[in-house]
């Protein structure tokens, strides 16, 4: 039987701009984003800036040892849940990281939000996305404007 892989998440930081630029403009990443244009270096440095200040989220690289393997995120809203999202970068796919990046996002804000709903917003047709947030515990609540949302039952 193999192990799990195993990822660490450590903060991001304006150094990590241009992949994280090169990863959400990945294709397969903007298929499955809920906005699929391409976003500009000009569009992303202002998100990442405001990003990077914002109290409410927090943006880690996944990291499987020494090896930058994807992003997560974790940003909560004005009624205190925490929606969180991840991308597994293009060089790390069908490796098992996403179950992985899911589960340290998933603790990540729960040490920043103990007592948040964590959540996530999943196109339906996104099945990979789909079996690792159920794997991780989540279960579908809802389906609105095209996107299913998810939560960790209390």
């Amino acid at each position: 039987m193999t192990e799990a892989p195993t990822v660490t998440l450590r903060p991001a930081t304006a150094h990590d701009s241009a992949e994280l630029l090169a990863w959400r403009n990945d294709p397969l990443t903007r298929a499955n984003s809920r906005n699929t244009g391409e976003i500009s270096p000009e569009g992303h440095a202002a998100w990442l800036a405001r990003t990077l200040r914002d109290p409410n989220r927090r943006l880690w690289i996944a990291m499987e040892g020494a090896v930058k393997a994807g992003t997560t995120s974790a940003v909560r809203d004005a009624s205190g849940a925490v929606e969180i999202s991840v991308t597994v970068a293009p060089a790390a796919r069908g490796r098992g990281l996403g179950a992985a990046m899911v589960a340290a996002a998933v603790e990540g804000s729960r040490q920043v939000w103990p007592e948040a709903v964590i959540r996530a917003e999943i196109k339906p047709d996104n099945r990979a996305s789909r079996a690792i947030f159920e794997a991780c515990g989540f279960v579908a609540v809802r389906e609105r404007e095209g996107l299913l949302d998810y939560e960790i039952p209390a």
